[in-house]
């Protein structure tokens, strides 16, 4: 068995201008053949190589090194099935060979030439599922830390790495998970912290750390799927019958590092590279793997991202001046559209009772995540103010022929909602009437003790309880319903933590533009009587112009009222 290309004097790689040059990252959610909804990003340009992630990441997590490779590579990096953006597996139990086929469908789908794979740790062994499965379409695996797990180990694994994530009322599940990624750049495995298991490296710094924290947050109790997937496949099979180049490769402080030797001898196709600490060095080195068996086919970012244009589905991320915004349809595609905006602090989430009510009712829903709230992230150079906020919605409408339709805003959102035009339905737009309440949105810059995810979850937790969420009296708390909803609350809490201190930015900035923007004409106001601040809405509403109708805070209630003022 042969060491593969040389990689001593690989070139050291860093991002920044050379990135830029070969433009900039683009995002799109395929709709593949089979169903399922898949989150891809494209940057660079020249041959095509598909990168895959670690559990419990997304696509977010190899970005530096697409970010590195950009001028030489055309990088596609997947969130892969339940990560991310990405729809879960339609399976109770899929195997890595599942989660393999997705990503060989998601390369046919956007028409891929024959070219690399690479993954890290579980991506790694999806990218050697990939390679072994479909030779044709993969031309080499490059594994970048690839476990060779023994069979006790894979047992200790299955029965203790990976316990349940769910949302609990008291926050607790917020400070396990805390603990949880702390840990896991403290020890291997991350639950045996002891000196046996003590890495001799890190930790990284905090916003390494809060990354873990909101991709954990996207896949939710589903990170155990992709895991436990990887934990029990067989990684030394597919070396052995693989018939393309296997390049297993692994950083001088990566905890699987000692794995790499066990791979030694294991298939006629296996080589072993040993890379640099040094993160530019080690993307030098990668991208040394990468052209030996990159082929001649060339595209870019731009022609990627155009062929997923055609693959577009329910959910979509729609290109803006303020960056990539999430937006979902729903409802049937001839149905007279109507546009939900949601409240800040939330996502689209909140509004999934009501829009798949209005959808059931015949109209085409469309939901556009609000820039630098949740999931949609600002562009780089972009300042969280309402104007870029409202020129991504409505460029984002525009791109889904929307523009123009009703907009449905909740809450905060009244501010974005009366700078993109269109009739307009006011949902309890409560910061018209809260003085000030911008001054008590926490800090969210994140700290060693967690506590930044604490006052994220009270935050989430208290808009729940009282109106505004600020103001803790229980003499005038909102109406909640038989109990309180976890699920509901951490949503918010997630939308909150993936905003982080550009969304507490955004959310501060629509609350004083709620207080000063004028309503346009012909604009309605639907307020539910048993709110505390019904009355002050009320009156600053008919003050304003605006028509005030009442209406039920519970799904099927509010849905008919906004109907009704829909006409």
């Amino acid at each position: 068995m042969g060491e593969g290309p040389d990689l001593g004097d690989a070139e050291r790689l860093t991002s920044g201008g050379a990135a830029c040059e070969a433009g900039r990252e683009r995002q799109a959610i395929l709709a593949l053949p089979s169903g399922l909804l898949v989150r891809a990003r494209f940057l660079g340009a020249g041959p095509p190589v598909v990168l895959l992630h670690e559990s419990p990441r997304s696509s977010a997590a190899v970005l530096p090194l697409a970010e590195r490779l950009a001028p030489r590579f055309a990088c596609v990096c997947l969130d892969l099935p339940g990560f991310g953006l990405s729809d879960p597996m339609p399976m109770a139990r899929p195997e890595a060979p599942d989660f393999a086929a997705v990503v060989l469908e998601a390369m046919a789908a956007l028409g891929l030439p024959r070219c690399p794979v690479y993954g890290s740790h579980t991506g790694a062994a999806l990218a050697a599922a990939a390679a072994e499965m479909a030779p044709e379409r993969v031309s080499a695996a490059v594994l970048d830390g690839y476990a060779a797990f023994t069979p006790g180990e894979q047992a200790e694994l299955l029965a203790s790495y990976l316990p349940p994530f769910r949302p609990t009322l008291d926050g607790t599940h917020v400070a396990w998970l805390w603990a949880r990624v702390r840990d896991q750049v403290a020890a291997f495995p991350w639950n045996r912290v002891s000196d046996a298991c003590r890495l001799p490296f890190g930790p990284p710094p905090l916003a390494a750390l809060q990354a873990v924290v909101e991709d954990f947050l996207l896949a939710g109790d589903r990170y155990r799927i992709g895991y436990a997937a990887a934990f029990r496949y067989d990684h030394l099979e597919p070396l052995r019958r693989a018939c393309v180049p296997i390049r297993v490769a692994c950083r001088e402080d990566d905890v699987l590092l000692a794995h790499m030797e066990r791979t030694r001898g294991v298939g006629a196709e296996t080589t072993l590279h040993r890379l640099s600490a040094d993160r530019d060095l080690w993307a030098g080195q990668l991208a040394a793997l990468i052209a030996a068996d990159a082929g001649e086919a060339r595209t870019d970012a731009a022609a990627l991202a155009e062929a997923a244009d055609r693959l577009a589905g329910g959910r979509r991320m729609v290109e803006t001046p303020a960056g990539a915004v999430a937006v979902r349809l729903d409802g049937p595609a001839d149905g007279a559209p109507v546009v939900l905006l949601h409240d800040a602090p939330g996502g689209m989430a909140d509004q999934d009772g009501l829009a798949a009510r209005l959808a059931r009712a015949g109209r085409r829903v469309v939901r556009a995540n609000l820039p630098a709230l949740g999931a949609t992230r600002l562009a780089p150079g972009v300042a969280p103010t309402v104007e870029a906020m409202a020129g991504g919605v409505a460029a984002a409408l525009r791109a889904v022929g929307a523009e123009g339709a009703p907009v449905v805003a909740q809450g905060a959102s009244f501010a974005v909602a009366a700078r993109i035009g269109g009739r307009l339905l006011l949902l309890d737009p409560w910061p018209i009437v809260a003085e000030g309440v911008e001054e008590a949105i926490p800090d969210l810059a994140p700290r060693w003790d967690g506590t930044h995810l604490t006052a994220a979850f009270w935050w989430a937790r208290d808009h729940e309880l009282f109106k505004p969420w600020c103001a803790r009296d229980n003499a005038t708390a909102r109406e909640i319903g038989p109990e309180r909803d976890a699920e509901r609350i951490n949503h918010r809490f997630r939308a909150i933590t993936l905003g982080g201190p550009v969304g507490a930015a955004a959310t501060a900035a629509l609350y004083r533009a709620a207080r000063e923007t004028a309503a346009p004409a012909g604009a309605v106001a639907l307020l539910h009587p048993g709110e505390p601040d019904f009355a002050a809405l009320r009156d600053r509403s008919a003050a304003e112009g605006i028509a005030v109708r009442e209406a039920p805070r519970e799904p099927a209630g509010l849905a008919r009222a906004v109907l009704a003022a829909l006409g």
